[in-house]
């Protein structure tokens, strides 16, 4: 029997084509969907890895559109309140290209984004509701909100909102807060830097273990309170000159600067304290450290 080796040879060719790996840029799916959403509703979207991007818009409705790496799959579960967007990946899936995500919200929503690897990029919202999380991902959000809770493990938050009330948290990453915040505020960081400015505060605590803090406000509220802690972080408070309120400051053994009053040292052992009145004392400023240094502007001086 006699084999023509040119049409063997071509005929493996077509096996061994069928059988080869598909490129990856060929196993991308792309997304397109539309989903109606009545005034004040939820969107909820979660990604592991890839991005997720939302901005606002004034229709009443919700686009999802983007495109899924191999293996991964989209799933939606929307009803007219609530659109719920998740993308699921096959079991022990190592590396590849994540799900890249980008959503329009309608105005006056709630939104609550979740990640793990994912970078969370929200912009030109105007919502009801924020929630953003993202572990080893970056937080970044710029908009309005009628309350707003950041939060991350590693991953840098930056945050440029109009909000009356704002909660940020992270473990290592870097928070950076501007925009307009005002009313009350809570922000916290083990090592991570924190970087605050605020047009008026009402309420404001923040914490930190060992990351430096660095508030600027621009205006304090009537019987306003500021509380910032620190063990070892450095903690840099600026007020407006017309800031009224008992500003008190304690160090174990850290350095303690401030335009206002005099600073007291402990008779016996360490210790440094200052507590002075701004104004006409209405308010209440408390800051405390054991081992970071503590410097207080007053009118930007």
């Amino acid at each position: 029997m006699r084999i023509r080796i040119p049409r063997l040879a071509a005929a493996t060719a077509l096996l061994l084509a069928l059988l080869a790996p598909v490129p990856a840029v060929l196993a991308q799916a792309s997304i397109d969907e539309r989903h109606p959403l009545a005034s004040g509703g939820r969107v909820e979207v979660e990604n592991v890895a890839g991005s997720i991007r939302v901005s606002g818009w004034d229709r009443d409705e919700v686009t999802v559109t983007g495109s899924l790496g191999e293996g991964q799959r989209l799933e939606v579960d929307a009803s007219r309140n609530r659109v719920r967007v998740e993308v699921i990946y096959p079991r022990n899936s190592r590396g590849g290209r994540g799900a890249q995500l980008e959503l329009r919200v309608p105005r006056g929503a709630e939104l609550q984004a979740s990640a793990v690897s994912a970078d969370v990029d929200i912009t030109e919202v105007d919502l009801r509701r924020l929630q953003a999380k993202s572990v080893s991902g970056g937080v970044n959000v710029a908009g309005r909100a009628g309350e707003a809770d950041l939060g991350s493990v590693s991953g840098a938050i930056r945050a440029r909102i109009a909000t009356p009330r704002l909660e940020a948290g992270t473990v290592s990453g870097r928070i950076e807060v501007d925009g307009g915040v005002s009313g009350d505020v809570r922000v916290e960081s083990v090592s991570g830097p924190i970087a605050l400015t605020a047009a008026k505060i009402e309420q404001l605590r923040g914490e930190s273990v060992s990351g430096g803090m660095t508030v600027r406000a621009g205006a304090l509220a009537p019987g306003g309170r500021i509380v910032l802690e620190s063990v070892s972080g450095r903690i840099g408070l600026q007020l407006p000159a017309d800031a009224s309120a008992q500003l008190r400051v304690s160090s174990f053994s850290g350095g303690i600067e401030s335009d206002a009053g005099e600073v007291q040292r402990q008779r016996y052992g360490p210790g440094r304290n200052l507590d002075t009145r701004l104004g006409g004392g209405d308010g209440d400023v408390s800051i405390k450290s054991h081992s970071g240094s503590v410097r207080v502007d007053i009118g930007g001086r």
